[in-house]
């Protein structure tokens, strides 16, 4: 039928790096990119980069957790 994809947790934490790293990327440049509310760095944008730097400290964690 179908396989089974089952990631390991190196993978995983990987995965978990690429989306904090990602949403810090868009946070900080959303005025570049146009979606942007606030003239300057608005209180979306700080909530947005501190998730996505928890997150990317996460996903770092547990990568080094992982690999020993």
């Amino acid at each position: 039928m179908g396989d089974l994809i089952v990631l390991d947790k190196l993978n995983a934490a990987t995965v978990v790096v690429i989306i904090g790293a990602g949403l810090l990327l868009i946070s900080l440049l959303a005025d570049v990119l146009g979606i942007g509310d606030d003239p300057g760095f608005g209180s979306q944008q700080t909530m947005g980069s501190s998730a996505g730097l928890v997150i990317l400290a996460t996903g770092v964690y547990l990568t080094r957790k992982s690999d020993s």
